[in-house]
């Protein structure tokens, strides 16, 4: 099957020139040679095969028979973090689709058994614990504890608060959590959560390929959320955003009710006058944007017509097919949301909106490719620190995390977003208990 998928795009594969314009930021966007480069595992590695076009490469010499599946090219495709910058960086001078080539890579090399060891257990997690990270550090749902918040099925909201999986295993991103339910509660919102009964997205096992897998838990997370008959989904994470909103859809997995990330509701907040922030934090700050938040968070756009070959190179299409640019993600309402915080200051890195510089955090690469991972974070921390800025904010845990994990060198905090949103608010700073909801 994922054969016949590789060959269904043998033509997207074909159109790569050989440009390497796939591991750059578009030419007209650089500013220092120091921050040009678009593709993680490129730096690490400097070899062509890792990079966008190498993958279309290994792509077609696949399907033609020219090589074969095995873990050398497992290995390869694995330290893609899925992030499209390479997509977007195509379409800048072409309207080719990359990164489903590199999807469609990824799923035949997990359904030929070359899955990579962590991968697999990954996988076996989710099976097994309903978590890809493994069994929670505490009981889930224990994040919400104390907070007498609505928990569906037994309440009803119009909102669904959706916090994803990383409060079960990551403490910062529960205080996040917990933070992000205070505020909404502060602007009188009518909401609820799903508590020990919320599934994680699967997007761990949808970036490794495994399709099979990760559209069993996509109809899991689906079925649970239309249950619900919530009309206004908010995701805490990023990559939860991206997952709902664009990657769902993508595979045919529809949820009727609007799907929206806590800086776009929390800015809506704002300008509606139902939350207010009066707590001046006179701080310098840079803005990362998580890839799932932003370039890869377009919906996919329908399109029925006929692809033309001219020139014996080049296509186009009749009629005009529609092509996602990256440039319709959640830019900006985190960039809106930190210039209605008094006292601070937004200081922009170079590479940034749909052509930002990956935290080296997704794909699934930490576990396979640790250099790839701390490559990317340090290049990211470095650019940080040269926009002039003492805190780099994101809006996704992993990018928090992966970024404050190869932190020794680099003197920037990390802040999610919706903490600071929240010292803004002039709400009292809260803390998890150590023992609260810890598993015996």
């Amino acid at each position: 099957m994922s054969l016949n998928e590789l060959e269904a795009l043998r033509q997207e594969m074909k159109k790569c020139v050989r440009c390497s314009l796939c591991k750059l930021i578009p030419m007209p966007t650089i500013q220092e040679a120091q921050f040009t480069s678009a593709c993680p595992p490129v730096d690490e590695y400097h070899f062509h095969a890792y990079s966008g076009g190498g993958l279309q490469v290994m792509a077609l010499s696949l399907i033609e028979g020219r090589i074969e599946a095995d873990q050398d090219l497992a290995s390869i495709a694995a330290a893609c973090t899925t992030c499209g910058m390479c997509d977007v960086a195509c379409k800048f001078i072409m309207a080719a689709e990359r990164m489903d080539v590199i999807m469609a890579l990824k799923v035949h090399m997990a359904e030929t058994g070359q899955l990579l060891p962590e991968q697999k257990t990954r996988a076996e997690n989710l099976e097994r614990y309903g978590y890809a990270a493994g069994e929670p550090l505490r009981e889930p749902g224990s994040w919400a504890q104390g907070l007498d918040i609505k928990k569906h099925p037994e309440e009803k909201a119009d909102v669904l608060l959706y916090v994803g999986a990383g409060v079960h295993h990551d403490e910062k991103h529960a205080l996040s959590a917990r933070n992000l339910a205070r505020l909404l509660q502060k602007a009188g919102v009518d909401f609820c959560i799903l508590g020990e009964n919320e599934p994680e997205s699967g997007i761990e096992v949808y970036w490794t390929g495994q399709q099979e897998r990760f559209e069993i838990q996509a109809d899991r997370v689906v079925r649970i959320i239309e249950d619900t008959g919530v009309r206004t989904i908010v995701t805490l994470c990023g990559e939860d955003l991206g997952m709902l909103r664009a990657i769902y859809p993508s595979k045919g997995k529809h949820i009727r009710a609007q799907v929206l990330h806590a800086s776009e509701y929390l800015l809506a907040l704002i300008q509606q006058g139902r939350l207010q922030l009066t707590n001046p934090l006179r701080r310098k700050v840079t803005y990362h944007d998580p890839c799932y938040l932003g370039r890869r968070s377009e919906p996919p756009r329908t399109w029925q017509g006929e692809e033309r070959l001219t020139r014996g190179v080049m296509t186009y299409f009749v009629p005009p097919k529609p092509i996602n640019y990256g440039v319709n993600g959640v830019y900006d309402a985190p960039r809106q949301l930190l210039g209605k915080i008094p006292g601070l200051e937004l200081h922009e890195m170079q590479r940034r909106r749909e052509y930002a510089y990956c935290c080296g955090g997704g794909g699934g690469v930490p576990d396979v490719h640790p250099n790839v991972a701390q490559t990317a974070a340090h290049q990211r921390m470095a650019e940080a620190s040269k926009s002039g800025a003492e805190i780099l904010v994101t809006a996704c845990q992993r990018c928090r995390q992966n970024l404050t994990r190869w932190q020794d060198e680099d003197p920037l905090d990390v802040a999610e977003l919706v903490d600071l949103v929240y010292e803004a608010a002039g709400l009292e700073p809260q803390e998890i208990e150590a023992d609260s909801g810890m598993r015996s």
